[in-house]
């Protein structure tokens, strides 16, 4: 997904680049791999600048100024992939987003950092196959995964708080 990028960058502005297990690097989860220093940001502000430089991306290609057409395309199209992938930053602590609530901010880093391969897994088809809790438990039982672990992670990851409602651009 091409907006993991942008975020990613934003967030991990101050990487360390140092491995989080110095002594076993090769069985932690390529999520956590690196330390990072915690970043807040305010998912509000940041859709707006994202949503203003797509504006002016289709303005340019256009060869004229789209304006608030432009602006809702944006909120249309991207909005909710977008809030899911800062809740799921938000509770690996890679980002915290101060429109989820404080307490959830890392909740599953400890359970990432001791190897938990089914929260791994779980996370990567939500991250890069925009999996929603349904989709998961048809995996899961497809796959024959123990149901019960996995409906436990569900609850935590809970996704379905990230489909917040956008706040109207002012531009």
């Amino acid at each position: 997904m091409e907006l993991r990028s942008t975020l990613g960058f934003r967030c991990s502005i101050a990487l360390l680049n140092q491995p989080a297990a110095p002594n076993d690097t090769a069985a932690t989860p390529a999520r956590i791999s690196h330390t990072y220093a915690v970043v807040t940001l305010s998912l509000h502000n940041e859709a707006l600048a994202e949503a203003l430089k797509y504006k002016w991306i289709e303005s340019q290609k256009q060869g004229r100024d789209l304006g608030e057409a432009a602006l809702k395309a944006w909120f249309r199209k991207h909005w909710l992939p977008f809030c899911r992938e800062c809740r799921l930053e938000h509770i690996e602590g890679m980002c915290r987003w101060v429109e989820f609530a404080e307490h959830e901010f890392g909740q599953v880093y400890q359970l990432l950092l001791n190897g938990d391969l089914l929260l791994d897994r779980i996370l990567d088809r939500m991250e890069f196959f925009g999996f929603d809790n349904l989709e998961v438990i048809n995996w899961g039982l497809d796959w024959g995964l123990p149901m019960p672990r996995v409906l436990q992670l569900l609850e935590l990851i809970d996704i379905n708080r990230a489909r917040l409602e956008p706040i109207a651009p002012s531009h």
